[in-house]
């Protein structure tokens, strides 16, 4: 694996430039082919279907906010992959005036149709965690009350966001997410 430092514009533009030094003069695409191929390019797995430079500025924020945890940055990578490709959702990174990048430690998951309640839950890189938009009757009739992850939020009883679950828990994590999915999308 090589690492690449710059922005995604940059990254994008030396992958492009590298993989056309290998072409030859008469194989070269136009312009607007180059730009067609690029955003139809799949993610490593070859299941996402995120144009390059979204894909890297993602990976970028994942791997700059899991610190050296392998595992936690491998399984919030593949979760929010696995959702890209299989839901219609938005992943979207939170905004702070109080880093050097403008980004806040978690990343938004919206559902991709129209914003009425905003995200259905908050993935942080850093810990391995969700916070999720249900409430403990949600996880009641999901049959989940007897997960010993998932946590219960001593919040206000207006906050929507009433749950926690650690990414390591893979099944309850999609369930959780997918439940909450299905809420907001009934509403």
């Amino acid at each position: 694996m090589r690492i690449i430092e710059g922005s995604p514009e940059e990254i994008v533009e030396y992958e492009r430039l590298a993989e056309g030094s290998a072409a030859s003069e008469d194989n070269l695409a136009s312009p607007d082919e180059e730009t067609e191929t690029l955003r139809e390019t799949a993610a490593p797995d070859g299941s996402a279907s995120l144009a390059p430079e979204d894909h890297v500025a993602l990976m970028k924020f994942i791997y700059g906010r899991a610190g050296k945890n392998d595992l936690r940055t491998y399984l919030t990578e593949r979760f929010v992959m696995q959702l890209l490709d299989t839901e219609d959702v938005v992943v979207a990174f939170g905004r702070s005036s109080k880093t050097f990048d403008g980004l806040a430690d978690y990343l938004m998951i919206r559902d991709d149709g129209p914003q009425r309640y905003g995200a259905v839950a908050y993935l942080r890189p850093s810990n391995g965690g969700m916070t999720v938009r249900l409430t403990p009757e949600d996880i009641e009739r999901l049959g989940e009350k007897d997960n010993p992850c998932i946590q219960y939020r001593s919040v206000a009883p207006s906050d929507p966001y009433k749950i926690n679950c650690p990414l390591a828990d893979e099944d309850a994590f999609d369930t959780l997410v997918r439940a909450a999915l299905k809420i907001v999308r009934s509403e």
